[in-house]
């Protein structure tokens, strides 16, 4: 059962399958129109929307990373953009769907793919574990680093980069969980310079990429 509430695209699971969607996907889920967040320049390539640096600063919230190690948006690799998704474990279509997508663009994007970080913010941090978050973005790429904080924080930070998220709530017996819709590149401060189309295929990603990488680093 989805709902939409609110521009977000809420996924559900039945009651009895709660306990076992930790492990497993047992639903399926989809975005909602995705809001504009603060004003900046925008230009549109492709599937790419820019924004101007000033537009959308890193939000100021300290969270950690699936490792137990410290991680905030504003102190994200100043020599390196950041592709930076919220999303949960569980979702069985669009979140692995959005990583592979990723990882595909960077392996064919060769030695120019260590100009860049990919960072997965869980908007299910409650069932998403640091083991269950690992494990999960392993399959993807070991180097995707995983991040979990406050879900409260969560949706604000996501918010902040014009992303709108909710928090997971249990309506009628489903246990619902919401995701972002589009990729934010953020630049070495943390301050997100365009994004990504949900579901832009890897090749129109890897031709973007390596010039935003020469503009921006």
């Amino acid at each position: 059962m989805s709902e939409r509430q609110g521009g977000v695209r809420r996924c559900g699971l039945g009651a009895a399958a709660v306990a076992a969607a930790a492990v497993i996907a047992v639903a399926g889920c989809g975005t909602g129109q995705q809001a504009q967040g603060k004003q900046g320049t925008q230009q549109r390539e492709g599937p790419f929307l820019e924004v101007s640096e000033t537009a959308m600063p890193a939000p100021q919230y300290e969270f950690s990373t699936a490792r137990g190690e410290p991680w905030a948006f504003g102190d994200v690799a100043g020599d390196r953009l950041t592709l930076l998704y919220f999303g949960y474990t569980s979702c069985p279509d669009v979140c692995p769907t959005t990583m592979a997508d990723i990882d595909a663009a960077l392996q064919r994007m060769g030695g120019a793919a260590e100009d860049f970080d990919v960072v997965m913010v869980s908007t299910d941090p409650e069932r998403d574990t640091d083991v269950q978050l690992r494990a999960w973005l392993n399959a993807f790429n070991p180097e995707f680093t995983g991040v979990r904080g406050p879900i409260d924080e969560v949706v604000e930070a996501a918010r902040a980069y014009g992303i709108p998220v909710e928090k997971p709530e249990t309506t009628d017996g489903d246990y619902q969980v919401s995701h972002g819709g589009r990729v934010a590149v953020l630049d070495g401060e943390g301050a997100a310079v365009g994004f990504f189309d949900e579901g832009t295929a890897p090749g129109k990603m890897s031709d973007v990429l390596p010039g935003l990488a020469e503009e921006r680093l």
